[in-house]
């Protein structure tokens, strides 16, 4: 069952600035690990389910940090996103239909039930602000050089992605009763993705 996704995720957590994960740190620098990864699904298809323009919000914590596992993850599907396309995105996110989400769905031992709720984001000129029902308000602004270029980490620790710009996540926060709740302490990144299996 092929698919693939092209779009863009943004995703503040709860450490501070240089995320110790990206670096292949076992521990966050809180001694435990939260996230969102928000996916904007501009083209899109799983075995003739077509996905394009779908959001869909994956929100994880871990007891340690995300790359020493015994994770809990919940999906947020925005209300746009019909029946057959939440399926396919479950399974594509759930790393059953293999590609980059295989290895981390290893990461996760405890999957909440998928939710749907309004997903919102607004793209400023310097940062974006993403909203997500009333679980969370996320702020993502692109960390920039002295020539103004975008600060990039290139083939970081975690093996879904081999390049991202960086971003600052302060003012973000996340609540769902079922999760830990949080609040950002300055880390955040962005990444343009084509992903396919």
């Amino acid at each position: 069952m092929p698919w693939r996704m092209v779009g863009t995720y943004y995703s503040p957590c709860s450490c501070n600035v240089g995320c110790p994960c990206d670096l292949g740190e076992m521990e966050g620098d809180r001694g435990w690990c939260s996230g969102v990864l928000v996916y904007e699904i501009q083209q899109g298809n799983a075995d003739g389910t077509n996905l394009t323009g779908t959001r869909v919000v994956f929100a994880g914590d871990w007891p340690k940090g995300f790359l020493a596992g015994n994770g809990t993850a919940r999906l947020y599907f925005d209300q746009g996103v019909n029946a057959q396309q939440q399926m396919a995105l479950e399974d594509i996110l759930g790393g059953k239909r293999g590609g980059v989400f295989e290895p981390i769905a290893s990461l996760i031992t405890n999957t909440l039930p998928s939710k749907k709720t309004s997903i919102r984001i607004q793209k400023g000129q310097n940062e974006t602000r993403i909203t997500v029902g009333e679980f969370g308000e996320l702020v993502v602004k692109p960390l920039v050089g002295a020539a103004g270029e975008p600060t990039r980490l290139l083939n970081g620790a975690a093996a879904f992605r081999s390049d991202i710009i960086l971003a600052k996540g302060t003012g973000s926060r996340w609540q769902d009763p079922e999760m830990r709740r949080w609040e950002s302490g300055g880390h955040a990144e962005i990444a343009e993705f084509d992903w396919s299996a």
